[in-house]
């Protein structure tokens, strides 16, 4: 069962059968969501809301690493957890993650028991959360 006071996690991908997947996730963890095919949809989105995560699709335009870091300069979004959702991850992926403050980084496509431990941990964080996966 959803819980309707929790915050969302917010997912941005221009991908119908990615955000497809996600949502299904989500709501199997009995989450919350919400998603925008844009990055602009998602921005606007933040002005007025904190989601329990974000999850962003590399695929989004502008890049997604520029979104996570300019998320990550707003206070109020500062600790959020982020997601990035890359197709190939490799040492050039790995450090332009880091510089833009990009907590998780997983590979597409998506390993629904790592994605799904991931959520579960970040809807329901212990007194220590590592950052980096």
């Amino acid at each position: 069962m959803v819980d309707a006071t929790s915050p969302p996690i917010l997912v941005v991908s221009p991908s119908p059968t990615l955000k497809a997947q996600l949502e299904l996730l989500v709501e199997e963890l009995g989450l919350r969501w919400v998603s925008f095919s844009q990055a602009q949809e998602g921005l606007e989105f933040l002005k007025e809301h904190t989601p329990a995560a974000i999850i962003l699709d590399e695929g989004l335009n502008p890049d997604a690493f520029a979104i996570a870091g300019r998320l990550k300069m707003i206070k109020r979004l500062r600790d959020v957890p982020l997601v990035l959702l890359v197709s190939e991850q490799n040492e050039r992926t790995t450090i332009t993650a880091e510089v833009s403050r990009v907590d998780h980084l997983l590979p597409k496509p998506i390993d629904r028991r790592r994605l799904k431990s991931l959520l579960r941990s970040l809807a329901h964080p212990r007194s220590e959360n590592p950052l980096v996966d």
